[in-house]
């Protein structure tokens, strides 16, 4: 068996995949091919379109290239001189010195000059090396490459011949002078106008550098037979120098971040509008990156900076990008870009909208100096940094001491505050409040013992003296701050403003024992000023009744008189007759003797009620006598229609009150009106009767309270501290007649029920008092 080695063939479709298969977009295309010259020491790139002849030129003054480096490496596809390291190595040392000493290029893949098939479908390339005479011409049809795809890449013939000059143009620095290149290609694929270029321009300032920092090189466009308007916006001008203004747009309108890696140190500054709020420095805790400087500089989004961002760029933020990310000068596509979430910042904001900052929320640019090979960009133009330990050391570094740190102050401030989401300054951030949010959120961030505070903002020991609770913790904060970062002024400021909080403290103590006094005494004066208005509400007609009222006095005086004497001469006779019942004894037969007694109990029992009743207008004869004269009540009226409640408390407090009966006596009502028919003579023997049982039963305070409402009811519950029923029967204490105490009558309580009675009411013993406690519920019913 014969073996014998074989090579691979190149189709000549290999121009298709890398170039326009791979670069689709002729604004990403435009860009390699002006990284190129980036690449070559240019100080100017020109980008000259003629839309009429469908021609760009692209011209750099870059080192060039002789017709060997032309051979050698141009010609040479997918070698490239840049990965290998011999990119200037024949460059003369003076020129070496000029550009200096560059860690990596912005293309090493050997792939971005078949951009140019993206563009046109001829190329003709110029350029003149350094100390060299001759220009050299490069020719390239492109199709000749998509006639037959059998036909072997490197089989096919270009033109390479040397000139004398360089072909003319007009727009900025125009053709190179002494060395460069320039790229003439024709045939454009594209249709390019004025907003064409005028995308590419914003385009290429994205890339590039969005936010104006760098001015090594001009990129310059210019678009032939148009003409800017005079003043119009750094945004519409399609011809002229290439850039972005949006660091000076945001950088004193809200807060930033801003953050160095290098050396092994990570030094921070946080700035809000203007105000440098924390300067700190600590040491890096990730080795991958100790030899790769990092520098950030990333803005918080609030609703004024937003606006401001549109009106000034002619663009909204969420569209021109996020946190863009820059290797070795040049960007890393598509970090940054409107769907681009590299960051993981909005996975993170879906957990918590108010708790963390989305891509909507920043922007921001991430300038990354590594030499080659620590950071791989991906050979597909929108694949980003190749995943490795170092790209994730990298990005675990923006996100936590560049987004996470400048969320934390934001998210703990700025949003704290919803009156700062729409100002430009700092105002709304300069009350107690704001302070004290700031000084807790930075103290945080500085508290690691490896942090070493470096500044910190000078007016946030003016914390609020009114707001003391909080000011005590707040100084403590600052005083630490102001600790670590050596600052004895601030510390001594702080001093003196615990001791005027201190001061403060104390003559706020004793303004408040002096108000609680006043207040006391305010109390016990409206409490004497109500009681003598409810008296002499009580209290209202005059101390010198008029005939009339002492007429109607007499008249109810001799309605009561006429009852008592009635009742009085039907229990003489019924006594009487109980005693003609009885004979003497001698007459008594045996067998009458049960006859008689039941006769005699049924007039006895006559007999006690005529006195209970004699005994119940005398009650009611008296309460007349308390309510005259001099009483606000229609003495010629039995009942009256009122609110019971206002009756009752008036005339517990006033009349009972200052019979001195019992030491306090209370009544507590609901704040409702309670409107029913009552006699407010029959009110007062409840009352009275009531009372004096208490008093009977050495009881020092006496309450009246509601306990209950239904619809057409209320129940009041009556309570004393006495020694409660003792001895008595609960089951017999409303009968006539019926008592446990030596001296009583036994009508009290059976009078009240009797009254309670005629008002459809009732009165009971609490079914929830304690054993041997007289604690009653009087139930009234609207009538």
């Amino acid at each position: 068996m014969n073996e014998r080695t074989q090579t691979f063939k190149i189709s000549s479709r290999l121009k298709d995949v890398l170039g326009r298969g791979l670069v689709t977009n002729e604004f990403v295309a435009v860009f390699e091919l002006v990284k190129n010259g980036f690449d070559a020491g240019a100080t100017s790139v020109v980008i000259e379109i003629d839309p009429f002849e469908g021609r760009i030129a692209i011209a750099d003054d870059g080192k060039g290239m002789s017709r060997q480096d032309i051979i050698e490496r141009w010609l040479f596809l997918a070698y490239s001189a840049k990965a290998d390291g011999s990119e200037d190595s024949n460059i003369p040392k003076d020129y070496r010195d000029l550009i200096g000493q560059r860690e990596q290029f912005a293309g090493n893949k050997g792939i971005g000059r078949l951009s140019c098939d993206t563009l046109g479908k001829t190329l003709e390339l110029y350029s003149r090396a350094i100390g060299q005479d001759q220009i050299q011409k490069l020719s390239i049809n492109w199709e000749d490459f998509e006639q037959d795809s059998k036909e072997e890449f490197g089989e096919i013939e270009v033109s390479l011949t040397p000139i004398d000059s360089f072909p003319e143009i007009n727009c900025g620095s125009g053709s190179p002078s002494k060395h460069g290149t320039v790229l003439w290609i024709e045939g454009a694929r594209h249709s390019w106008n004025a907003d064409a270029t005028l995308r590419l321009r914003q385009y290429l300032a994205k890339l590039i550098d969005p936010f104006g920092t760098t001015d090594d090189v001009d990129v310059i466009t210019c678009l032939i037979g148009y003409e800017d308007e005079k003043g119009a916006e750094p945004n519409e001008v399609i011809n002229g120098p290439v850039g972005n203004s949006v660091a000076d747009v945001l950088r004193d309108k809200t807060t930033r971040i801003e953050v160095l890696i290098e050396n092994g140190e990570v030094e921070t500054r946080l700035v809000d509008r203007g105000t440098t709020m924390l300067h700190i420095r600590e040491p890096l805790q990730n080795e991958a990156l100790a030899k790769v400087t990092i520098r950030g500089e990333i803005f918080f989004l609030n609703r004024s900076a937003k606006a401001t961002f549109a009106r000034r760029m002619g663009v909204m933020s969420v569209e021109f990008g996020s946190i863009f990310l820059f290797l070795n000068g040049f960007r890393v596509f598509p970090i940054g870009e409107e769907t681009d979430d590299t960051f993981g910042l909005n996975r993170r904001k879906q957990q918590g909208v108010s708790r963390f900052l989305g891509t909507r929320d920043v922007m921001g640019r991430v300038d990354i100096r590594a030499a080659p090979g620590i950071f791989r960009e991906a050979s597909s133009r929108d694949q980003g940094l190749i995943s490795d330990a170092n790209q994730r050391a990298l990005y675990d570094a923006i996100r936590s001491y560049m987004v996470i740190r400048l969320e934390r102050y934001v998210t703990g401030v700025n949003w704290k505050i919803k009156a700062d989401q729409y100002r430009e300054d700092r105002s709304a951030l300069e009350s107690d409040q704001g302070r004290e949010l700031a000084i807790s959120v930075l103290g945080r961030m500085a508290s690691p013992d490896q942090v070493k505070v470096l500044s910190i903002a000078p007016d946030l020991e003016r914390v609020a003296e009114g707001r003391r609770a909080t000011a005590q913790r707040t100084l403590s904060d600052l005083d630490r701050l102001a600790e670590k970062a050596g600052d004895s002024e601030m510390r001594k400021r702080v001093a003196e403003t615990r001791q005027r909080i201190a001061e403060l403290e104390e003559a706020e103590r004793a303004a408040s024992r002096e108000a609680a006094n006043l207040a006391e005494m305010r109390a016990a004066d409206a409490v004497k000023i109500d009681s003598l208005e409810r008296q002499a509400r009580f209290l209202s007609a005059s101390s010198k009744p008029t005939s009339e009222r002492l007429q109607l006095l007499l008249h109810q005086v001799s309605i009561y008189s006429n009852h008592i004497h009635s009742s009085s001469l039907r229990a003489a006779r019924d006594l009487v007759k109980a005693l003609e019942m009885i004979p003497s004894g001698d007459d008594i037969d045996p067998e009458d003797l049960e006859d008689l007694a039941a006769a005699l109990r049924h007039n006895m029992g006559e007999l006690k009620d005529e006195v209970a009743y004699i005994t119940l207008e005398a009650d009611r004869l008296k309460a007349l006598t308390r309510f005259a004269p001099n009483l606000d009540v229609e003495v010629d009226r039995a009942e009256m229609q009122d609110d019971l409640l206002t009756f009752l408390r008036e005339y517990i407090e006033v009349i009972v009150g200052g019979a001195d009966l019992i030491s306090n006596v209370v009544f507590k009502d609901d704040g409702k009106p309670f409107i029913t028919t009552f006699s407010p003579f029959d009110i007062a023997v409840i009352v009275d009767n009531l009372v004096d049982n208490s008093r009977k039963a050495n009881a020092q305070e006496m309450k009246f309270s509601v306990e209950s409402r239904t619809k057409k009811g209320i129940a009041l519950l009556v309570t004393d501290d006495g020694i409660g029923l003792r001895d008595a029967d609960p089951a017999k204490i409303f009968e006539l007649g019926y008592t446990s105490s030596a001296g009583g009558s036994g009508l009290g309580l059976y009078h009240i029920r009797k009254v309670m009675n005629g008002m459809n009411g009732s009165i009971e013993l609490a079914s929830n008092r304690e054993e041997g406690r007289a604690d009653f519920v009087l139930k009234f019913v609207e009538r």
